[in-house]
């Protein structure tokens, strides 16, 4: 860990860390400034060699791009899909700022034959109460089950979506708005049946009206059903 701390002090870039540092601003850990790029291209280092190795070793270590570096090598990593779940278990409680879970969210590949374990899995996150956890599993459900191929449906899942932080909150809103491409009548609902808390909900309208895949038609569908604070009687 020495020696890869050393190589990412070297790629940090002051203006790059002030500037996202403020798009993270919960960051719980220290922040050098390594760019994406840089990052994604040491993952594909370490997956060439002992991938395994560098988990155990950078799990707990308290720098924001080892998270993320953890994060892509996690994703990307080819093992047996039960063997994956469990290092993903052993990550999540290390989750603590969007960047990072969605990161492992964007890395993930799933091969043929892994989707259905994949599944149940993600769906237990999305029913946590953990924030990020709960965050993990609703993107990554908005990202490779949008067509409900098992059982119990991703928009059902999403309906009892109810948590009171902010990104896990943010999470479902940009979930609803992008699933409402594959399973428009289903996000529909959501919406009309007011499943969601006020914030969560109008929230996800306004992604519904900032995306450029989605019809005048419906965003004013959705306009429509933007819920308004009650008026105080007081």
């Amino acid at each position: 860990m020495p020696a890869l701390v050393q190589r990412l002090e070297g790629l940090a870039d002051e203006k790059y860390r002030d500037f996202h540092a403020s798009l993270v601003p919960d960051m719980a850990t220290g922040f050098l400034g390594v760019r994406v790029p840089a990052l994604r291209s040491m993952a594909k280092e370490i997956l060439r060699g002992d991938w395994r190795a560098f988990l155990e070793a950078s799990r707990a270590y308290p720098l924001y791009e080892v998270r993320l570096l953890h994060a892509y090598v996690l994703g990307g990593a080819k093992c047996p899909i039960e063997e994956k779940l469990e290092l993903v278990e052993a990550f999540l409680p290390m989750v603590d700022n969007w960047a990072v879970c969605d990161g492992l969210c964007s890395a993930f590949k799933p091969r043929a034959g892994e989707h259905e374990a994949l599944f149940r899995f993600v769906v237990r996150c999305a029913d946590s109460d953990i924030e990020f956890r709960k965050r993990f599993g609703l993107v990554m459900l908005m990202s490779y089950f949008g067509d409900d191929p098992f059982g119990e449906g991703t928009m059902a899942v999403y309906r009892r979506f109810a948590h009171p932080g902010y990104y896990a909150r943010m999470g479902a809103a940009w979930g609803l708005a992008t699933l409402w491409l594959k399973q428009r009548d289903a996000a529909l609902a959501i919406l009309r049946d007011g499943a969601w808390d006020e914030w969560t909900h109008n929230k996800a309208i306004q992604k519904l009206k900032e995306s450029w895949r989605i019809s005048g038609e419906d965003k004013a569908l959705a306009q429509s059903l933007r819920r308004k604070a009650a008026k105080s009687h007081e």
